[in-house]
Formats: C-alpha cells, structure tokens, sequence
C-alpha cells in the first residue's frame, strides 16, 4: 500500500496531527528513519533538528543519506530497508536534480511501492508530484542548476505548493496555472499537509484545492 506524508513544514506543537498519522502508519516500536537533505548538510545542523523533531514522538534509530556531495553508494541497502525516508525542504529544481543524477526517481518509487513510508516537508512533498513547474508560481524563480527536466517523481495525481499564505501570493496565478495544468492543486499552510495510504487521500488542517480554476475547500 502506498503510504506519503506531504507536510508544508514540522512545528512543534503545531503538525501533531500529521506526527500521529505517521505514528499510525509505521505501527512499530522501534522504527527506524533515513534523512535525505535536498544538499549536502556539511554541519549535520539541519539533519539534527529533524533528529531532535523526530524524537519527540519515540523514534531513536536514524541515518544521514546524502545524494549531493558525500553521495555513497554503499550506503543503499541500508537506505532502503528503513522504515521511512525523510525528503527534506531546500531547493527543489536542485534537489529534483540530484535524485535524478543519481537514478533515485526510480529507486523512491520502488521503496514506495513496497511498502516504504515517504515523508516529504516543502520542497519534498512538491516532488512526489508529477512535475514541479508550481515552483515558478508565487516568488521570483531562480534555476540554480539548471534543470531541464521537471518532471517529478508521479506518487500522487495532484500538485503541491507549501508555505501557502493568501496575504502574500496571488490566487489569480494559481487558478490559472490549474487551467493549463488539468490537476488538482492543494495549498498548504505551515500547519497543514496531506496523507496518502494508497488511494485514499486525507487531509489534515488548512488545506485550499484549486482544480480548473475553481477554489474550494478540500
């Protein structure tokens, strides 16, 4: 059964629902989590917050996987017999770019197809879907690598944009990118996000759906 989890962000005190439907779907006592950051985090700083984040809610067993710099291949078999895999927030474009660099697309959608929990925050849920052109929308786009290829990695049927705050973007630009799209698209706030077990889709907080121009309520 496929299992995803799309948060917008992890906050304290403000994502629990989303941490207990995770909870429910890895149903272990001891899990163990793989985090995977869109670039190399030399320092580990940002994979020790998620570490602290994480054990909040009872999980101890994780590893660092990078597939920038300090990509190793050794390190796989490992990778994908943890419980969960971690898609961490950044550059999209890049971080899309190296999974594709290193055949990951393929090797995700296999983990998932197994049976592996995907838990992606920001630019990791926008990548679940079928393409990443949504990161054009809403602030000034920077294609730092160059990426030609923004096909995502298709594990859902809908489009993803996270950060969502209708003070700041314009609902104008996403109607219309919903015309030309002919998928659905969810918007997010910080504290909201979407849970996917196979064909059921849930979703958790405030969460806007935009589908041929039209907004409602998901």
């Amino acid at each position: 059964m496929k299992k995803l989890i799309l948060y917008s962000d992890q906050i304290i005190g403000k994502t629990d629902d989303l941490d207990r439907q995770l909870l429910t779907l890895l149903n272990k006592d001891k899990p163990k989590l793989a985090y995977i950051p869109s670039c190399s985090d030399g320092t580990r700083k940002y994979y020790n917050e998620k570490v602290e984040y994480y054990r909040r809610l009872g999980i101890e067993d994780f590893m660092y996987f990078d597939i920038d710099k300090e990509f190793q291949e050794s390190k796989i078999q490992e990778l994908i017999h943890c419980d969960a895999i971690h898609l961490s927030g950044g550059d999209t474009a890049y971080f899309l770019s190296n999974i594709k660099k290193r055949n990951f697309d393929n090797l995700l959608k296999s983990y998932v197809d197994k049976g592996g929990i995907l838990i992606g925050i920001s630019a990791g849920s926008i990548m679940m879907s079928e393409t990443i052109e949504i990161i054009k929308i809403g602030e000034k786009y920077e294609d730092v690598c160059s990426i030609d290829d923004m096909q995502g990695l298709g594990l859902v049927d809908f489009e993803f944009m996270p950060h969502w705050d209708n003070e700041i973007y314009n609902m104008d630009e996403f109607q219309t990118y919903t015309l030309s799209s002919k998928r659905p698209l969810y918007l997010c706030n910080d504290e909201a996000g979407i849970v996917v077990r196979d064909h059921d889709v849930s979703f958790i907080g405030n969460v806007v759906k935009i589908e041929n121009g039209v907004v409602n309520k998901a």
